[in-house]
């Protein structure tokens, strides 16, 4: 198997999971690294936390227009895990985007690209319904 890298430096890939950090003053949680809490203001967003990988979509939109090479339309949303944080994401299974509003989503990797040394790089969706 040819050696991988996530896409990006939240996704965990063995197992596969999504690293955030949680505020240490009110114990809200983010998938993307902060300076501060903006839910109290606090500065202290130290401790990392495994987010969960099953949540609930609470957005949904059908993309028609993407960056060269990326195959469109797709859907886009917005998950909000199970125990806090959100991610923006592409949600697959989900062909009506205004269904999927309200459905469990799970996470789910795959190679998004290979570089010229034939190393991986993975990416994530959320699959509406695997839940």
């Amino acid at each position: 198997m040819p050696p991988q890298i996530p896409a990006v430096a939240y996704l965990r890939l063995d197992p596969p999971g999504l690293v955030g950090s949680r505020c240490a003053d009110c114990g809200a949680t983010y998938l993307l690294a902060r300076i501060a809490c903006a839910s109290c203001g606090g500065a202290s967003l130290v401790e990392n936390v495994e987010l969960a990988t099953i949540g609930t979509v609470t957005a949904a939109t059908v993309v028609h227009r993407g960056m060269p090479g990326v195959p469109t339309p797709f859907t886009s949303g917005v998950v909000a895990l199970d125990g806090g944080g959100h991610v923006r994401c592409t949600l697959t299974g989900a062909d009506d985007p205004v269904a999927a509003v309200g459905q469990r989503a799970a996470l789910e990797t795959g190679v998004v690209g290979t570089d010229v040394a034939g190393t991986e790089a993975v990416g994530f969706t959320f699959r509406v319904g695997a839940a």
